[in-house]
């Protein structure tokens, strides 16, 4: 089950070698992105209680086991598997965000600490909608933290396609051999991988440890303040 591996990742087991190549090759990186969602802010639970009020709106069930077997950070890859009819996109969107601007998200542990050690410059690449996360960086009060913030409506392509994080290194004037990437998603490493840049995975509260370990990335970190205590 993926509380036990995190519980095992937590308990101090071994990292993978690619740890240690990455304290050791550090002073190459003069820029680290993160994803948000699961990675510095804790939304798993808050994105499954909108699931399950957005498609009971439209008569559809959704539990937890659907919620392992349908995740994404590509929600739209969500609604296809669901079945939701595409035409319905538009208006299960404006309903998830209005439910999800009922809730109140919390930060990942060691989330604040983790950006507030990192000297070096600091970019966000999303999925999430520009009103949603700058909303939820003002309420945490990280966005001094970022030189600069790619959202999910700033790219044509979604992850796991490289896009969003080409315009975020262009932005930071950073070439992709000189960044790293930290993220919870295979979706992450995938994009990653796909743009050049060093891969760093942290189990966040989705359903998809299984699927992000076998993605691979670079570095598995127990935490994103094990990933920055690394790089420093």
């Amino acid at each position: 089950m993926q509380s036990d591996r995190v519980a095992e990742l937590q308990s101090g087991s071994p990292l993978s070698s690619a740890t240690l190549e990455l304290g050791n090759s550090a002073t190459r990186f003069k820029a680290v992105l993160f994803d948000w969602d699961g990675t510095i802010v804790d939304t798993a639970e808050a994105s499954y209680r909108c699931y399950v009020r957005m498609f009971a709106d439209f008569n559809i069930a959704f539990d937890r086991d659907a919620y392992q077997r349908t995740y994404s950070p590509n929600w739209y890859q969500t609604f296809r598997i669901i079945g939701l009819s595409e035409d319905l996109w538009h208006e299960a969107d404006t309903r998830w965000l209005a439910y999800f601007a009922e809730e109140t998200v919390g930060l990942m542990t060691g989330a604040r600490e983790a950006l507030e050690v990192l000297t070096m410059p600091k970019g966000i690449v999303t999925s999430g909608g520009r009103d949603r996360v700058s909303r939820e960086l003002d309420h945490h009060g990280l966005a001094h933290h970022f030189q600069h913030v790619v959202f999910g409506t700033d790219a044509r392509e979604r992850k796991p396609h490289p896009e969003a994080l080409h315009l975020c290194l262009d932005r930071l004037g950073i070439a992709a051999e000189e960044a790293v990437y930290v993220g919870d998603s295979p979706e992450d490493v995938q994009m990653a991988k796909a743009a050049n840049v060093f891969s760093v995975a942290v189990p966040g509260g989705y359903p998809n440890l299984a699927a992000l370990e076998a993605a691979q990335p670079d570095v598995m970190a127990v935490d994103i303040l094990d990933a920055v205590r690394r790089l420093r």
